[in-house]
């Protein structure tokens, strides 16, 4: 799993729960943290290790079964192509910014039969699901609220999460009342 954002990390909680070893890698040492919470049973930090080098020898050399990128960054995308074990699928589900290129070794996506997948997804079977997920309380997602705001702060909020010093942040519509029974 690439990306420590809320999504990957919801993403290693949904795996982990369904008997998946997960690996992530992102750039928070804090949200690493919270990827280990949530059943990743490796984490590293993209900023002080090769993701590429330590995929291969995690694997002795073979590289990863299933790589999930949530990112949306280009040159992310190409790691995690880089990662995978010859058979294995790689799901690009970062959308990355209208018109990015990516470059993909030919030789590695044919010869090692790789199938990658682009993925934007937003049935009502799909929501309903996620909605069941999170109303069935088994995986500990409370986590990913690190920020509770009126909805006037809402344009600091949205600030905050593309800083990455919030993950998900409960709005409230109205102002506590002060003197409230």
């Amino acid at each position: 799993m690439i990306g420590d954002g809320a999504i990957g990390l919801m993403f290693v909680g949904v795996l982990a729960h369904r008997g998946a070893q997960v690996i992530l890698w992102g750039g928070s040492d804090h949200r690493l943290r919270l990827g280990q919470q949530l059943g990743a049973v490796q984490t590293y930090n993209h900023h002080h290790c090769d993701m590429l080098a330590l995929t291969r020898a995690a694997t002795e050399g073979r590289g990863a079964d299933i790589v999930i990128e949530a990112t949306g960054v280009p040159t992310v995308w190409e790691t995690a192509i880089a990662c995978a074990r010859p058979g294995a699928t790689v799901n690009l589900f970062g959308g990355c910014p209208r018109d990015s290129q990516i470059t993909v070794n030919t030789d590695q996506l044919h010869y090692s039969e790789l199938t990658l997948k682009g993925v934007f997804h937003n049935t009502p079977q799909f929501v309903r699901e996620a909605l069941d997920l999170l109303a069935q309380e088994v995986l500990p997602f409370e986590a990913l609220l690190t920020d509770c705001q009126p909805l006037a702060a809402l344009g600091q909020v949205f600030a905050d999460m593309r800083d990455r010093k919030t993950i998900k942040a409960i709005i409230q519509p109205h102002e506590p009342l002060a003197n409230s029974l």
